[in-house]
């Protein structure tokens, strides 16, 4: 029997494609909200990782030469951009597998200083005089972050488009849907003030209808002053805040001094999603662990 050569080659070559096809495609992204929301579009089709470790911020992150060479052979990294991950600016900014948030079509970006309670400043390693970048927060924004997700993925693996179309009109439904329990949430209770660790809160407490008292920092990297400690402490003697929140990535010892005597609540809100699941949670979770905190300041 002769051997069609030909033949051979195209048949080596289908199954050498579709054995790439099948393959999980690599993703990273920088936070661990940011992978919830990758793998409720992406689901099978992906294997994501998180940059950055469970306790770190990336307000203060220094890239590692590990991180570094995860970045360059991934298929897509997702990350906010330089308003949040400046220290990723030089790197990704010419890597053609990244997908920068902020700068995404239709993304409704807020601003400092254009939500009550939330200041308009200026650090190092942390712009807080433009965008806000903590867009993860805000569950219409996290919309517009998995259309963003999905059109990307398309574009890489367009075989699997429908799968992700229907991966991302089911989180559009369910995020939709924890807003409304969310919004019932709040509704019932009152709020009778609160003061945040540091200035992050603005897209979530937007969705909501929620108001800090204030914050004590604009920036982790940057101890607050005396006087706004010694504001927060009279405001909270004075009863007109019911509880100050923590964040498990900071020392919260500062806060319990400035609290302490006064009676006030501490609750811990947790930006990163560091006690989430990334295998069997999605996103829908992170939202209701944020309310959940939210709530129980609000608790008598």
């Amino acid at each position: 029997m002769r051997l069609n050569l030909p033949r051979l080659l195209a048949i080596a070559s289908l199954v050498v494609t579709c054995a790439a096809s099948a393959s999980p495609l690599s993703i990273v992204t920088t936070i661990k909200p940011l992978a919830l929301i990758v793998n409720d579009i992406a689901g099978e089709r992906a294997n994501v990782d998180v940059l950055l470790p469970t306790n770190a911020s990336p307000h203060d992150y220094a890239l590692k030469p590990s991180d570094i060479k995860k970045i360059k052979s991934a298929d897509m990294v997702v990350w906010v951009g330089p308003e949040l991950e400046l220290f990723l600016e030089k790197i990704l900014l010419t890597q053609k597998n990244a997908l920068q948030l902020t700068n995404y079509d239709g993304m409704p970006v807020m601003y400092y200083g254009e939500q009550e309670g939330h200041d308009d400043h200026d650090h190092h390693g942390h712009d807080h005089a433009g965008i806000d970048g903590h867009i993860w927060l805000g569950p219409e924004q996290s919309k517009v972050i998995a259309e963003a997700v999905r059109e990307y993925l398309a574009r890489k693996d367009p075989q699997n488009a429908a799968e992700y179309k229907n991966n991302y009109d089911e989180f559009v439904a369910e995020i939709s849907q924890t807003q409304q329990v969310l919004t019932d949430n709040f509704a019932a209770i009152e709020n009778k003030g609160y003061f945040l660790f540091h200035d992050a809160y603005g897209y979530f407490e937007s969705a909501f209808g929620l108001s800090p008292r204030g914050h004590f920092t604009v920036d982790p990297e940057r101890k607050p002053g005396a006087r706004t400690l010694v504001t927060i402490r009279t405001t909270l003697q004075n009863k007109e805040a019911q509880c100050v929140f923590t964040e498990p990535q900071f020392n919260p010892s500062l806060i319990k001094s400035v609290t302490k005597g006064t009676g006030v609540k501490l609750v811990e809100l947790d930006p990163m999603a560091q006690d989430l699941d990334l295998s069997t949670q999605g996103y829908k979770d992170f939202l209701l662990s944020l309310g959940a905190s939210y709530l129980e300041c609000f608790q008598p």
